[in-house]
This record gives C-alpha cells, structure tokens and sequence, in this order.
C-alpha cells in the first residue's frame, strides 16, 4: 500500500505553499522527503485478544498521515491524509498485505 504518485506531489506542493520549504529545526531545505507509505495511527484500544482483531465493535478511529522526514537531522512531521484530500478520488494504491 502506497500513495498514489499524483497525491504526493499534490500534498508536497501544498506544504511548500503553507511555508514549509526548509525543514524547522536544522533549516535544511534539500533534504525534507516524503514518504511514498502511509503512516496509520490508531486513536483507541487495541484488541486485547487475536480473535478481537476481526470484531466489529468500534474500538477508536484510524488516521492515515503523510510523512515527512529531515534527511540531515531526523526531524518527523506527520500530516494528515484526510486535509488533503479532495471527494471521492483514490489516493492509495496496491493491496494491504497481511
């Protein structure tokens, strides 16, 4: 599973627009990169058991960030997917793999 090239360049121009040329800590501006995988991060309970993990019961929700990282210091920021994303078009692609 991997962003769709189109929504990465659309999220990476977004960003330089909102200010962010350089990164914030360091002031590195040639080596912030994305990431082409989604960050998923759960906001709740994890199962407390492997069978739980197929229940439908609503245990938090799940938001999908964008990446992007400081190649010279390590700087992390994380962005959400949904901000950037306009209606109903694909912004993923491949499979999920178990």
């Amino acid at each position: 599973m991997r962003w769709r090239r189109t929504f990465m360049t659309e999220v990476f121009e977004s960003l330089q627009q909102l200010g962010l040329r350089a990164c914030p800590v360091c002031g590195s501006a040639e080596s912030l990169n994305m990431s082409p995988f989604p960050v998923v991060l759960l906001d709740g309970d994890f199962p407390s058991e492997a069978e739980d993990l197929n229940s439908e019961e609503e245990r938090g929700d799940l938001t999908f960030s964008v990446r992007v990282e400081c190649g010279t210091c390590g700087h992390l920021m994380l962005f959400s997917a949904q901000r950037f994303r306009t209606g109903d078009e694909k912004i993923i692609e491949g499979r999920i793999r178990y």
